[in-house]
C-alpha cells in the first residue's frame, strides 16, 4: 500500500515502525485533515475518518466528510492530494526515571499518517453511504447502536446539503509507535510505574502500551 516515495514518508526511526498502523487509525479516528490548494496555502480540519478495506482485506481507501461552509470544503477537487494525521496517546518521559541509561527528557506517542488521492463525493446516495459508516464505527466502538434510521423525521435530509463528502485513495500509510523501545527493560518498567502514577491525559495508555510491549 505505500508509495516508492520515502520522500513523502513521515520521519520513523526503525525501533518506532508500529506494526500494525492500520489499529491506530480504528482505535484514533478522530483526525486532522490537510489539504492545499493551487496557490500552496494549506488548510486543516480535525474530524473523524475511518478505512475502507479491499478485496485482499488491507485498507484501500479512507472517508470522511466536512461541513460545507468550511472553506476547505469548498476547494476539494478530485484527483488532489490529501493527507489525514491520526494522534493516539502521548506522555511526557521525565529523565529523572532513566537509571540503567541516562538520557534526556522525551515524549513517547502513538500516531499514523496516510497520504492519498481525494475523490470528491457529492452525490446523495455516496453522502449517505459515507454517513453511516462514519456512524457505524462511532457507535460499534462506543458499544451503542443507534443508526442513521433512527434520526428524527427529515433531518438527515436538511443536514446532507450542509456537508461534502470525499473518499481517499491510500498511496501511503505509515505508523509510529514510540515507547521507549530503545532502553532496557529495566527502565521501560520504571516508566510505565511512574506514567501509572501520573495522572495526565495520555499517561495510563501510553504505561499500557510499553507493559504490552515488554510482554510480547
Amino acid at each position: 500500500m505505500n508509495s516508492e516515495r520515502d520522500d513523502w514518508r513521515m520521519y520513523i526511526p526503525p525501533a518506532y515502525e508500529a506494526n500494525d498502523p492500520l489499529a491506530i487509525i480504528r482505535r484514533y479516528p478522530f483526525a486532522m485533515f490537510v489539504t492545499a490548494d493551487e496557490d500552496g496555502h494549506s488548510f486543516a480540519t480535525q474530524i473523524p475518518i475511518h478505512p475502507e478495506l479491499g478485496v485482499d482485506g488491507q485498507p484501500a481507501h479512507l472517508i470522511g466528510h466536512l461541513a460545507k461552509s468550511n472553506p476547505q470544503a469548498k476547494m476539494l477537487k478530485d484527483g488532489m492530494p490529501a493527507l489525514a494525521v491520526f494522534s493516539g496517546p502521548h506522555a511526557y518521559i521525565s529523565s529523572t526515571w532513566y537509571v540503567e541509561m541516562p538520557t534526556v527528557p522525551t515524549w513517547n506517542y502513538v500516531t499514523a499518517q496516510v497520504r492519498g488521492t481525494l475523490t470528491v463525493m457529492d452525490g446523495p446516495e455516496d453522502q449517505m453511504n459515507v454517513l453511516e459508516r462514519v456512524v457505524s464505527e462511532a457507535e460499534r466502538a462506543n458499544g451503542s447502536q443507534w443508526t442513521m434510521a433512527d434520526a428524527p423525521e427529515g433531518k438527515v435530509e436538511t443536514l446532507m446539503p450542509h456537508i461534502r463528502s470525499f473518499r481517499i485513495k491510500i498511496d501511503r500509510i505509515d505508523g509510529k509507535a514510540k515507547l521507549s523501545q530503545t532502553h532496557p527493560a529495566s527502565d521501560r518498567d520504571r516508566i510505565a510505574a511512574a506514567l501509572d502514577r501520573r495522572d495526565f491525559p495520555g499517561d495510563r495508555e501510553i504505561s499500557a502500551m510499553i507493559k504490552a510491549l515488554d510482554a510480547g
